[in-house]
């Protein structure tokens, strides 16, 4: 793994200021900035550098940029912590697999998640900021959904960010807590809805990756986006959740994602050929392979988006043992890069696969919760559930959606030491104790209900880890597998034999401290230790604690 970006988050602050300052020269050519502003130039760029570093993509030549960064943000840890994805490499402890957060990996990830979006973002804050024109202002409007989108991947990690003074010329900025940071992003997508909902024309089309420029689309978008920030704090401000809920859901705002084609993408074409970043770790280092959890529940469930997300594992013994077809790797682990290991499954990535930011069923998964807990009313939890599986199922080309959520006899299969002993050291869980099944019970309690509309939303969330991490911090589900490191906890602040099966945040590097002194305002804001083990703000206060 090649990285690139170990810079210290003093520099990626500052980076922000130095954005933010106004440079005034003259063009030889005698381009005004009026006449770059005219064809789009200077904020189409920016627009498309934003665009491909929120879910990092790139370039063909940029294999090794864009897969490094969804290697350390996603791959190697979010995405192993919730067992979307099993490790085999060659790094031993050092790494975030292992929950060993050193400082240069910190950093790396700190400025993926937040630098590389904020930095074109200021282009276009300093542009258009002060400008009466619409076009600006909708282009704005744009980019600050695009921000939030990136952002909201920043602070759901650490926490903390800065918010309040980004842009502001600060070379020592002072982040913001996280509750600060949702309620200022969700004002803000209210904001970009209002100020495009009446746009009769496509904005950079030429520029925009995700949408050509349709206004409508940014528009269901921004409500969708409300709508996951909305009902990811109603267990911490009911109020505020249903203030936006409310906004979200209503029609006169312009919508919500609710068709498989209305998905937000990043995905190669004619203006810009993009390579699928997953093709890095799963094709090119083969450090990334099938993880655990999901493996559980697809194997577990008869599930066939099982065929579409995985393949095969390409491993003569499963034949002859009588193994599922279908191998992970044990989670949390750094295993040694074996011939053995690079025989698990592994994803299915394609050289033309888009990098997804919001699917449709996420959509109905939202509502089913917002209905469950009363914040929504129009259709009942069931009815939406029961949507969002049939919609996963048509994001991938699935067949037999119904059949599939009206199972009640299956359960997740377990990874038993003889199973697993094939590609790593004796490793055993089994999490179907305590756990549901797809079929919808109105009669179970809203706990039970709650466990399976996010067990299926995890499923749907694939290959979000982010997202999917965020999810079972937040609500104690789905059932995840258990650590194969039992003393990897205490590299985040755990203590040995403790219950907790992922970390709670990354931490910012010690060093940062000493070089911004005004980040000493984190451990209060977090309310406790800049660790791992430190919970973030909208952790419902009974999350269940796995057995």
């Amino acid at each position: 793994m090649n990285i690139k970006k170990y810079i210290l988050p003093l520099m990626a602050f500052a980076a922000l200021s130095a954005c933010n300052q106004e440079e005034i020269n003259t063009n030889i050519y005698g381009v005004s900035d009026d006449d770059l502003r005219l064809g789009g130039l200077d904020y189409g760029t920016a627009l498309m550098d934003m665009e491909q570093q929120v879910i990092p993509i790139g370039s063909p030549n940029e294999t090794t940029g864009p897969g490094n960064d969804l290697q350390a943000t996603d791959l190697i840890s979010s995405g192993s912590y919730i067992g979307y994805f099993g490790n085999n490499n060659n790094w031993s402890s050092n790494i975030e697999a292992s929950w060993n957060f050193v400082d240069g990996r910190m950093d790396y990830i700190y400025n993926q998640l937040y630098t590389d979006v904020t930095k074109p973002w200021v282009t276009i804050y300093k542009l258009a900021k002060d400008s009466q024109k619409p076009s600006d202002k909708r282009i704005l409007a744009i980019a600050n959904i695009v921000k939030v989108m990136g952002w909201l991947r920043a602070t759901d990690a650490f926490g903390p960010i800065v918010y309040t003074q980004a842009g502001s010329g600060s070379i020592t900025p002072t982040p913001d807590s996280q509750e600060v940071v949702y309620k200022g992003m969700l004002k803000e997508l209210s904001e970009a809805t209002a100020v495009l909902r009446d746009a009769q024309v496509k904005i950079l089309p030429n520029s925009d990756l995700v949408y050509d420029g349709d206004p409508a689309s940014w528009v269901r978008l921004a409500n969708s986006l409300m709508l996951r920030m909305a009902v990811r704090v109603h267990f911490k401000d009911q109020a505020l959740a249903q203030e936006y809920i409310n906004k979200a859901t209503d029609p006169t705002n312009g919508g919500l994602i609710v068709q498989a084609n209305q998905v937000a993408k990043v995905a190669s074409s004619s203006k810009l050929p993009l390579r699928s970043p997953y093709l890095a770790s799963v094709d090119e280092y083969k450090e990334t392979r099938m993880g655990a959890t999901i493996w559980a529940y697809l194997d577990g469930f008869k599930d066939p988006r099982n065929e579409k997300l995985f393949k095969e594992a390409e491993d003569p013994r499963i034949e002859l043992y009588g193994l599922p077809k279908r191998m992970p790797l044990a989670p949390t682990g750094s295993q040694p890069k074996t011939d053995e290991r690079a025989k698990a499954s592994v994803p299915r990535v394609i050289e033309k696969n888009e990098v997804i930011w919001f699917r449709a069923s996420e959509t109905k998964f939202l509502l089913a919760e917002a209905a469950l807990y009363g914040l929504y009313n129009n259709e009942s939890a069931q009815s939406l559930y029961e949507a969002g599986i049939k919609l996963s199922f048509e994001e991938l080309g699935a067949s037999g959606a119904k059949e599939y959520y009206s199972q009640a006899d299956v359960k997740p299969s377990e990874l038993s030491s003889a199973l697993n002993s094939i590609y790593s050291s004796p490793y055993s869980d089994n999490i179907s104790n305590g756990n549901i099944v797809p079929l919808w019970d109105e009669n179970a309690s809203q706990e039970k209900k709650l466990q399976r509309i996010i067990t299926q939303k995890y499923i749907a969330l694939y290959p979000n880890a982010i997202e999917a991490w965020t999810e079972y911090r937040r609500t104690g589900y789905p059932y995840i597998m258990k650590p194969q490191d039992a003393s990897a906890i205490t590299r985040i602040g755990g203590v040995f034999g403790g219950k907790e099966r992922t970390p709670e945040r990354f931490s910012f590097p010690a060093s940062s401290y000493s070089n911004n002194p005004n980040l000493s305002v984190i451990p209060k804001l977090l309310g406790g230790k800049d660790e791992g083990i430190t919970k973030l703000w909208w952790v419902r206060d009974n999350r269940p604690v796995q057995q």
